[in-house]
C-alpha cells in the first residue's frame, strides 16, 4: 500500500526538478528597445505678403441686348430667312410676315382719318354759314317785333282786327324760334369741333398703329448678333404678340454670378471706393478677362447676383452657358500663400517646432493664382492656384507641414525632407 503512494510521488518530484532545470538553462532573448517612429515630411516656409485673394464663382452667360420679336397682329408667316445659331449682321432681314394681313387695316384707318378731316372741314363751313344766318335771323326777328308793335297800336285805335295782331305775334314767335335754333347751333360749334378733333386723334393713332404694325411685319436685325431660337416656320398662322424668334448681341454679353454673403460687404466697399474688380471667365479652353460691372438690386437667400462684362473683343460664349468665374478681390496685408494639402479641415494646419507638430488655427481668405494679377494677356492654360490664409499665430519664416498626414496630431515627431 505504501508503495503505491511513494512511486507516483517520486515521479512528480523528478518532473518538477526536470522542469526547473530546463527553465534555468534556456537561452535568454535580448530586451526589445521601443523607438519612437519619425515621419519624413516636407515643409512650407511662411511668407506674409500683400496679396489679392480670389474667389471662384459659377455664372451664366446673358446678353444686355436681347430681342424677342413678336407678331404685331394675327397674321401669316411669309418667309423665315434665318436659322437658329446663325450669325446675323445689323440691318439684315430675318423674318417677313404677310403684308396682305396688314395693308387692308392700314387703308381702313387711313379712310377713317380722311372722313374725319372732311367732317371737320364741313363743320367749319357750317359754322360760317350759321354766323351769317344768325345775323339775318336777328334782323328778321327785329322786323317781326316792330310789325307786332304796329299791329297792337292799330288794334288799340280800333283800326285793325284781332286776327292781324295774332298773326303778327305768331310770326314773332316763329322768327324767335328760328333765331334760337341758329344761335344754339353757333354755340354748339366748339363742342362739335372738339368731338371731331378727338375722333380724328383716335383715328390717327389707329392709323399710326396700323402703319407701325406693317413696318414690324418685316423683322430686321437691330444689331449684329446670333439667332438664339426660331419659333415659327414659313406658312404658320400666328396670333397677336406670339413670339417669333429670339436674337441677341454678341458684343454685349454679360455673366451673372451669385456672390456669397461672406464677401458681399467687401465687394460693396470696393465699388464705393472706385476700385475696379477684375477676373476671368473660364469655359473649356477659353479664359476671357472680365470686369465687375454692377451688383443686382435684388437679393436672395443664397446671395446677391453680380453682373460682369467681358472685355475681350471676340467671345465665343453662347447665352445660357455655365462658366467658371474667378473674381480677384482687393489686396490684403499679411496674407500667407500655402498649398491646399496643408489644410486639415477649413481652419487648421500644423506648424513644425523642434521636429514636432503643433496645431495652429487659421482663417481661409480665398485663392491665389501663381500667374499673377489678372490681365487681358492671360495664357489659355490652366492657372495653378494656392490657398490664401491669415493667422496671428504664424510669422514670416515659420515652418508649416506641407505633407498631408492622415494621422497628424500635436506632438507627432517628424523629420523634414529637403
Amino acid at each position: 500500500m505504501l508503495k503505491k503512494f511513494i512511486i507516483p510521488l517520486i515521479i512528480l518530484i523528478l518532473a518538477i526538478v526536470f522542469f526547473k532545470v530546463m527553465v534555468s538553462t534556456k537561452d535568454k532573448s535580448p530586451e526589445v528597445e521601443i523607438n519612437e517612429h519619425i515621419w519624413r515630411v516636407q515643409q512650407t516656409i511662411v511668407d506674409k505678403q500683400m496679396l489679392s485673394p480670389a474667389v471662384t464663382l459659377y455664372g451664366r452667360v446673358e446678353s444686355s441686348e436681347l430681342l424677342n420679336a413678336a407678331a404685331p397682329a394675327a397674321c401669316q408667316v411669309a418667309k423665315v430667312l434665318v436659322k437658329e445659331g446663325e450669325s446675323i449682321d445689323k440691318g439684315q432681314l430675318m423674318l417677313s410676315l404677310d403684308k396682305n394681313d396688314f395693308e387692308p387695316v392700314l387703308k381702313q384707318a387711313q379712310a377713317k382719318v380722311n372722313e374725319l378731316n372732311a367732317l371737320i372741314e364741313s363743320e367749319q363751313l357750317r359754322h360760317k354759314v350759321n354766323l351769317t344766318s344768325l345775323k339775318n335771323e336777328k334782323k328778321l326777328l327785329s322786323l317781326s317785333e316792330k310789325a307786332l308793335l304796329r299791329a297792337e297800336k292799330v288794334k288799340k285805335q280800333n283800326l285793325g282786327s284781332i286776327s292781324e295782331t295774332e298773326q303778327a305775334m305768331q310770326q314773332v314767335e316763329m322768327q324767335r324760334l328760328s333765331y334760337n335754333k341758329i344761335q344754339f347751333s353757333v354755340q354748339e360749334h366748339q363742342a362739335r369741333q372738339e368731338q371731331l378733333e378727338a375722333r380724328l386723334i383716335q383715328a390717327q393713332a389707329d392709323l399710326e398703329k396700323s402703319r407701325l404694325a406693317l413696318e414690324r411685319s418685316q423683322i430686321y436685325a437691330p444689331f449684329s448678333g446670333v439667332v438664339a431660337k426660331v419659333n415659327v416656320a414659313q406658312g404658320d398662322r400666328v396670333n397677336n404678340n406670339e413670339k417669333l424668334l429670339s436674337f441677341y448681341s454678341t458684343e454685349r454679353l454679360e455673366i451673372r454670378a451669385k456672390l456669397p454673403a461672406s464677401i458681399l460687404s467687401e465687394v460693396h466697399k470696393s465699388i464705393r471706393q472706385g476700385q475696379q474688380l477684375k477676373g476671368l471667365a473660364i469655359s473649356a479652353n477659353q479664359q476671357i478677362p472680365l470686369v465687375l460691372e454692377r451688383i443686382s438690386g435684388e437679393a436672395q437667400a443664397s446671395g446677391v447676383d453680380a453682373i460682369f462684362t467681358l472685355t475681350a473683343e471676340k467671345v465665343d460664349f453662347r447665352i445660357g452657358a455655365i462658366v467658371v468665374v474667378r473674381l480677384q478681390r482687393s489686396a490684403r496685408a499679411n496674407m500667407i500663400k500655402v498649398p491646399y494639402q496643408v489644410m486639415y479641415g477649413s481652419e487648421r494646419l500644423y506648424q513644425i517646432k523642434d521636429s514636432r507638430l503643433q496645431a495652429v488655427k487659421v482663417k481661409t481668405i480665398g485663392e491665389h493664382f501663381d500667374s499673377g494679377s489678372v490681365s487681358e494677356n492671360q495664357s489659355e492654360q490652366a492657372l495653378e492656384s494656392q490657398l490664401l490664409i491669415e493667422s496671428d499665430a504664424l510669422n514670416t519664416g515659420d515652418i508649416i507641414l506641407s505633407t498631408h498626414l492622415p494621422n497628424a496630431f500635436t506632438g507627432l515627431k517628424v523629420e523634414i525632407v529637403k
